[in-house]
């Protein structure tokens, strides 16, 4: 009886464990929608067919940027200058207005409507270029004032026929806004080509599909003769340093062929982490919930950079001054901060809100035991369903243990603090590209059921190992924190 009474303890811990990680990772991979300003004025510029497949692109530009909400990036107040470095030659949209460095030529921007990929469209169009932003739907793109400036062309990236006849076209001159292709000498030529295609989910369908096949057909369709681009920016990741998930191999892989190829100059961007990323338990803390921390809130460090920034850094990497330095290079970048953990980000967090820290502790253990759990069931239940949540775990487990840190300073960038965006979002509200954590659950469900709560790294311990004594140094589930720091219970 006392070992049925034993397995039902721990089927009930495998299931609250299994909760807590489904609820965290799904809110590593969770999509938005795209960002609809409230006041928008557009017009259709053009209609074309593709010449040689025949495939429908659609041309769109907003009429009038006065009238609409300038995008979430776009401005910070009182932004603390001495933040930049030396490594900040040409550090925001702002600063680049006037110096039209793109006058004259062309940007082809994969990827455009996605939370980086727009702050590169605007920083393009600000630095003089032909901006061509490549969408899958122009109805839904031409919305976006983020692309304001832009010539919005559909093109399905995961088609090689279609990405190459919609890059040989761009070369002619097509579907570039203030340019006649029909009358035009010569056509404005490829200058830069930048790509911010990501998976939106990381499982391995996805990421060997966009990071790579995709990204691969953007290369070699701008290395053909008739296109010729000068200048590759690949959107990399940082973590791709430690390759344990698909979507960093993915990424590797196509990192791999960008270096093999010697038709076009190239520079791999591997940024930190994005704000967003560390920003998703906002509207949880607002509601009066505590801030989930895992391990002891220390486990990890970062410095986050902005996405005006970063934008910025990438644009700059095409530049004839940065051949030395970027031009053929791997390049980690992240932002302004010293090391910052999960616990100083929270408190940072809080402070912006002005509200007294509050936070609950769960241990990174859980990671481990519902990752073998979903193996288990993925062993039995043999389906690439299974296969994608046992890798979505693996995501969740992944960014809750590595730092995602520069330290040298070449490898830092931009004017934007992780405070300056606290304190934007505690006055505007949340970014809408923020993915929503499914923080304010498990917060609620641990200070309400402690038991179980701390049920869960003991019942982890009894079963790896009869031996429970390391589980005395894992922190307490439930607590607030002292003026000094210090969790109490």
């Amino acid at each position: 009886m006392a070992s049925l009474h034993r397995q039902q303890s721990r089927q009930c811990i495998g299931i609250m464990s299994l909760l807590i990680v489904f609820l965290q990772t799904l809110s590593f991979t969770s999509t938005t929608k795209a960002f609809v300003p409230t006041s928008i004025a557009r017009t259709t510029v053009s209609h074309n067919n593709i010449a040689g497949n025949g495939i429908a692109a659609r041309i769109s530009s907003l009429s009038s940027l006065s009238s609409m909400r300038k995008p979430f990036f776009a401005e910070y107040s009182d932004v603390d200058t001495k933040n930049t470095n030396s490594n900040n030659l040409i550090s925001s949209t702002q600063q680049q207005t006037n110096n039209k460095v793109g006058t004259g030529k062309t940007a082809i921007i994969a990827g455009a409507t996605g939370y980086i990929g727009r702050a590169v469209v605007r920083e393009c169009v600000a630095r003089g270029y032909h901006t061509v932003s490549l969408v899958r739907n122009t109805t839904s793109a031409q919305l976006d004032d983020a692309l304001f400036g832009s010539a919005l062309v559909e093109c399905d990236v995961t088609n090689d026929d279609e990405m190459r006849s919609v890059l040989e076209s761009v070369a002619k001159g097509e579907h570039l806004l203030d340019v006649d292709a029909t009358t035009v000498k010569e056509a404005p030529p490829v200058d830069l080509l930048v790509s911010c295609l990501a998976s939106p989910s990381g499982i391995e369908s996805e990421v060997y599909s966009i990071d790579y096949s995709a990204t691969l057909s953007f290369l070699n369709a701008g290395r053909s003769n008739s296109v010729s681009a000068r200048h590759f920016v690949l959107l990399s990741a940082f973590c791709v340093r430690n390759p344990l998930l698909k979507l960093q191999q993915a990424k590797l892989e196509f990192e791999a062929k960008l270096q093999e190829q010697t038709d076009m100059t190239y520079s791999i961007v591997r940024p930190t982490a994005f704000f967003k990323s560390v920003s998703g338990q906002l509207e949880s803390i607002m509601d009066g919930n505590s801030y989930v921390l895992f391990g002891d809130g220390n486990v990890t460090q970062c410095n986050p950079i902005a996405e005006g920034d970063l934008a910025a850094y990438m644009c700059d990497c095409a530049l004839e001054s940065f051949e030395e330095s970027r031009w053929g290079k791997v390049l980690n970048i992240g932002g302004p901060d010293e090391p910052l953990s999960n616990r100083a980000l929270a408190e940072m967090m809080f402070k912006a809100i002005n509200k007294q820290p509050k936070f609950v502790y769960v241990p990174t253990q859980i990671f481990d035991y519902s990752i073998s759990m979903i193996e288990t069931i993925a062993k039995i239940f043999p389906s690439q369903k299974w296969e994608d949540a046992l890798e979505t775990a693996k995501i969740g487990k992944y960014y809750a243990v590595e730092d995602m840190l520069t330290t040298e300073a070449n490898e830092k960038f931009g004017n934007v603090s992780m405070m300056d965006h606290f304190e934007k979002i505690a006055r505007e509200g949340q970014d809408p590209f923020t993915p929503v954590r499914a923080t304010a659950v498990i917060s609620k469900v641990l200070e309400r059921l402690p038991a179980v709560s701390i049920s869960i790294p003991i019942g982890y311990g009894l079963l790896s190992t009869p031996d429970i004594s390391p589980l005395a140094n894992v922190p307490m589930l439930v607590g607030l924190v002292h003026e000094n720091g210090s969790p109490f219970n």
